[in-house]
């Protein structure tokens, strides 16, 4: 399906997967994929179903990329079974970082949020459990300081550590933590664009 065979003034603001599904022509799985790794943005609530929701324009988007750039949205073998189950993968692998682009992306989505975070604010960004973020914190993996008795944590410390090797190299990466990997190579793409 491609963006302009879809008459959009009927579509709603905001999607859940199954519509995302009818809109692409794709299986279920195939659907799940682009919202698990981050190559159709999305919002995830973490509830057992009706857990996506998709804009629009994110939607719209993601089809025009889709039509222009084929191969990166090519499911990757053994997704779809390995000994009937579905297959965790680790996406991270598939993208080229550059260090310095990295810290700019991160200071990027950060930049609405405060100058200095607690471990609360953190977990609700990140994805990751309050206890998760603190034993970064006491294994001196992030930079932080404590305000009665509650860990804090420097924006421009939390960036460092996304961008640090142990950040990136997590097993069990979150939702947020593999869409903002995924979506680093489309902000990289579209930064370039408005460079030239």
């Amino acid at each position: 399906m491609k963006n302009n065979d879809i008459d959009w003034s009927k579509v709603p603001d905001i999607l859940a997967k199954e519509q995302v599904r009818l809109l692409c022509h794709c299986s279920k799985r195939t659907a799940l994929y682009y919202l698990k790794s981050g190559k159709l943005p999305c919002i995830y609530s973490g509830k057992k179903t009706r857990c996506y929701k998709i804009r629009k324009e994110d939607l719209m988007a993601f089809i025009e990329d889709r039509e222009n750039h084929p191969e990166f949205y090519a499911v990757p073998e053994g997704w779809y079974k390995e000994s009937g189950r579905t297959v965790r993968q680790h996406y991270s692998s598939e993208i080229k970082i550059d260090g310095e682009d990295l810290h700019e992306y991160y200071r990027f989505l950060l930049k609405e949020y405060p100058d200095v975070l607690e471990v609360k604010k953190v977990s609700e960004i990140t994805g990751y459990a309050i206890p998760v973020i603190n034993r970064w914190c006491n294994k001196g993996k992030v930079k932080y300081f404590s305000i009665r008795a509650m860990n804090m944590i420097p924006k421009i410390y939390l960036i460092d550590f996304f961008c640090s090797n142990t950040f990136r190299t997590i097993p069990r990466k979150s939702e947020w933590h593999i869409s903002s990997l995924q979506n680093y190579r489309r902000w990289k793409y579209l930064d370039s664009l408005q460079s030239k």
